[in-house]
C-alpha cells in the first residue's frame, strides 16, 4: 500500500511540475554530475539571485534531485517525510502553484540526480533546461551499484544535456575527461570552466586562508577566477569564509561560466560576499579544546573522499591532522579496493585515523599497509562512539575531518566534536526531528 501511495504521489507531483513549467515558462538552469551538484547549484543560485533578485529565482532546497525532489523543487514544496496527510497537503499546494500561482519565479536552479537507471532519462522527457551544467564524474561513481558500469552512469547523466532547449547552452567542467568527451558531438553552444588556460571561466588560484599565529587554523578558501567570454575578460577574487578545499573553486567557476552565458558577470564578486557552503560539505566548525572540525559529513564517494584528504594534506598546521571516515556505500564490486585506496591517501595526510563501519575496516587496512602506525588507527562501530573518543584526544591547533556516506550518520561524530554541541541544529546536516528519531 505504501509503495502504491508513493507511486501515485510521484505521478501527481510530476504532472503538476510539468504543468507549472508549461504555464509559467520559467528559465531553467539544471545541474547534474557525480560530484559537486549541490555546491554548484548554490553557487549558481547566489549569482543569478543577486543579478535578478531573490524573489525571481528558486533553487532546489538541500539535495532535492530525485523523482520526488525534482517536482518538489519546481513547485516550491518541502518533503512531507512519512506523513500521508503532509503529502496530500503537498498535492493541493502543488495544484495551486501549477494552475494559479501568481508569483511563480522567473528562474529555476535545479539539481538533477540519478539514484537508479532511468531517473534522468524519465525527467528529460519533460524537463528541457535553458542551461545544463555538468560538474564532475568519478571513475567509481556513487550509486554505481545500481548500474552496469561507470559508463552507464555517464550515459544517464547525459540525457539531461540532450534535453537542452534549442538555443540553450551546456556549461562543462573542462577538467573532467568524461563530460568533456561526452559533449563533443552535441550540437549546442558550450561554455567551459576549470583550470585550463583561456577557457570561459578559468580557475587562476585557490588558496587556504588561516587565522592565529601560535596555533593557526584554517578559516576559509580564497579563489580567483578569470572570466573570458565573447572577447571580454574579467577577474573575480572571491573569499569564502568557513569552508575549505580546492574543489570549491569548481562550483565558483561554474557559476562564473553561467554568469558569462547570461551576461551577468558583474554580479559575481558581490554575490559571494555572504555565501555559505551547504551544511556537511567541508565546512569549518569550532571544535572542542580549540580545535577545528572539517565537517564533510553529508555524504561520501571515493572521489570526494580523495579530495577531502588532499585538502587535509595541504593544511599547514602545528597541531595534529585527524580524520573520522565512515563506509562509502553503493560501490558494488569496487567497494573493497575503493576503501583501501582511501586508506592509502589517509596514511599520507593524517596523524590519526578513526574508521566507522564494516567496509571502513579496509580504509584502516589500506592506511596501515601504506605505512601508518597501527596504534594511530582506530575502528568504531558507530560514528557517535568515534566522535566521543576523538574528542578526548584532540587539542588546540588540531583539525579533524569527518566524512562518510549518508547512512553512516557521520554528523553524530561531528556533533560530539563541536565546542558547543547545543549548536548542532544550526551547524550540522540531518538535524530535523525525522532524522533524529531514526
Amino acid at each position: 500500500m505504501r509503495s502504491f501511495f508513493k507511486k501515485i504521489v510521484i505521478s501527481i507531483l510530476t504532472l503538476e511540475a510539468r504543468v507549472a513549467l508549461k504555464r509559467h515558462k520559467p528559465s531553467v538552469i539544471a545541474i547534474t554530475g557525480n560530484v559537486g551538484k549541490t555546491s554548484t547549484k548554490d553557487a549558481i543560485y547566489a549569482v543569478v539571485s543577486h543579478a535578478y533578485g531573490a524573489g525571481a529565482v528558486r533553487k532546489s532546497e538541500k539535495s532535492f534531485n530525485s523523482e520526488f525532489g525534482l517536482p518538489l523543487a519546481i513547485l516550491g514544496l518541502e518533503t512531507a517525510w512519512s506523513s500521508p496527510s503532509g503529502w496530500l497537503r503537498n498535492l493541493r499546494q502543488g495544484f495551486r502553484a501549477a494552475f494559479f500561482g501568481a508569483n511563480f519565479p522567473e528562474w529555476l536552479v535545479l539539481e538533477v540526480g540519478a539514484d537508479h537507471p532511468g531517473d534522468i532519462r524519465n525527467a528529460s522527457r519533460w524537463l528541457h533546461p535553458d542551461v545544463v551544467v555538468l560538474t564532475r564524474m568519478s571513475d567509481i561513481p556513487v550509486h554505481v551499484e545500481y548500474f552496469k558500469d561507470a559508463e552507464e552512469v555517464l550515459r544517464e547523466k547525459m540525457f539531461l544535456a540532450h534535453a537542452l532547449k534549442p538555443g540553450g547552452t551546456i556549461v562543462v567542467n573542462a577538467d573532467d575527461p568524461h563530460f568533456e568527451r561526452a559533449v563533443r558531438d552535441i550540437a549546442a553552444a558550450k561554455a567551459f570552466y576549470g583550470a585550463k588556460k583561456g577557457i570561459d571561466a578559468e580557475i587562476v588560484s585557490s588558496e587556504i586562508s588561516y587565522d592565529g599565529e601560535a596555533l593557526p587554523l584554517p578559516v576559509g578558501q580564497n579563489v580567483v577566477v578569470r572570466m573570458n567570454r565573447l572577447g571580454k575578460e574579467k577577474e573575480a577574487e572571491i573569499s569564502l569564509a568557513g569552508v575549505l578545499g580546492d574543489h570549491l573553486a569548481y562550483p565558483i567557476a561554474a557559476a562564473c561560466a553561467v554568469a558569462g552565458v547570461l551576461d551577468i558577470a558583474s554580479a559575481v564578486p558581490a554575490a559571494f560576499r555572504d555565501f555559505e557552503s551547504p551544511k556537511g560539505r567541508m565546512r569549518i566548525l569550532p571544535g572542542a579544546n580549540s580545535s577545528a572540525i572539517i565537517d564533510d559529513s553529508y555524504n561520501s564517494s571515493p572521489l570526494a573522499s580523495a579530495e577531502a584528504l588532499k585538502t587535509m594534506a595541504k593544511l599547514s598546521l602545528k597541531g595534529k591532522k585527524v580524520a573520522i571516515l565512515g563506509d562509502m556505500k553503493e560501490l558494488g564490486a569496487s567497494a573493497e579496493k575503493a576503501h583501501r585506496d582511501i586508506g592509502r591517501l589517509a596514511a599520507d595526510a593524517l596523524h590519526t585515523l578513526a574508521v566507522v563501519g564494516d567496509m571502513a575496516e579496509f580504509i584502516a587496512t589500506g592506511a596501515i599497509e601504506a605505512g601508518m602506525a597501527a596504534d594511530r588507527v582506530m575502528h568504531f562501530e558507530s560514528s557517535l562512539a568515534a566522535g566521543a573518543a576523538i574528542r578526548d584526544i584532540i587539542r588546540a591547533g588540531d583539525a579533524v575531518l569527518v566524512k562518510g556516506s549518508q547512512s553512516m550518520r557521520m554528523e553524530q561524530a561531528s556533533k560530539a566534536l563541536l565546542a558547543d554541541p547545543e549548536k548542532a541544529a544550526d551547524l550540522l546536516v540531518r538535524q530535523e526531528k525525522e532524522w533524529l528519531s531514526r
